[in-house]
């Protein structure tokens, strides 16, 4: 296994992003029993999105997966405070298939948003953007990307500019916004978030993500006059 530090996002009147210390971390994984069967380890199976700075394994050492819209993924192991990469070597162990233990790991999402009854969403204008958040407190927020009819349920029966600037938050624009608002807002995100994701904004139109594509607004007014 390989460890990737992953702070948990905090709630709006606290710092936007909080680093484990390190000694919860290195307890995080003298704790971690690898050696334990795939029923106890399941559960804890996450599916890690691509991150913009580098990892520190190399992908031909890793388990991936590409979901649409050309998403490609590798296999964590949730640990609390830090998670752990699951190298192929781990599955041979468990003795599962990739494919197997990628179903499983959104599987564990699936079940963590029924079991919710209800999703506490930020509403807030940045630069007079209306925008919708939602962190779920455990980490698993940005891979509701993977499973768009999850992603609905979270935000509704609406089409809009998704945004997955880190492992534990999504965010929803009007679909009309111009694009490069949306990569100021994912750059600013970058800044303060030594693991902030690699994503480009997703297009969330009738249930489905897609690549955003289009001539922003202002190009368009700008081509209009001439």
């Amino acid at each position: 296994m390989r460890l990737v530090i992953v702070g948990p996002m905090t709630t709006a009147d606290e710092p936007l992003v909080e680093t484990a210390p390190v000694e919860d971390i290195l307890s995080a994984i003298e704790s971690a029993d690898l050696q334990a069967p795939w029923e106890e380890m399941a559960p804890d199976l996450r599916v890690a999105l691509p991150r913009r700075r580098q990892l520190p394994v190399g992908p031909d050492e890793l388990v991936s997966h590409t979901y649409a819209p050309g998403i490609e993924t590798v296999l964590g192991l949730d640990i609390g405070p830090a998670m752990l990469f699951v190298p192929p070597q781990q599955l041979d162990t468990w003795e599962v298939t990739a494919a197997e233990a990628f179903e499983r790991a959104l599987d564990n999402v699936r079940e963590r948003v029924a079991a919710r009854k209800q999703f506490a969403l930020v509403h807030e204008r940045i630069a007079d953007v209306p925008t919708l958040a939602f962190q779920s407190r455990e980490g698993w927020a940005s891979q509701l990307l993977l499973l768009p009819d999850e992603l609905v349920r979270v935000f509704g029966d609406r089409n809009g500019l998704v945004l997955a600037p880190m492992r534990d938050l999504v965010i929803c624009l009007p679909l009309g916004v111009e694009r490069e608002f949306a990569h100021w807002l994912l750059d600013e995100f970058a800044e303060i978030d030594m693991n902030a994701l690699d994503l480009p904004p997703l297009a969330l139109v009738d249930g489905q993500l897609r690549q955003a594509v289009g001539v922003p607004a202002s190009l368009r007014r700008t081509a209009a006059t001439h």
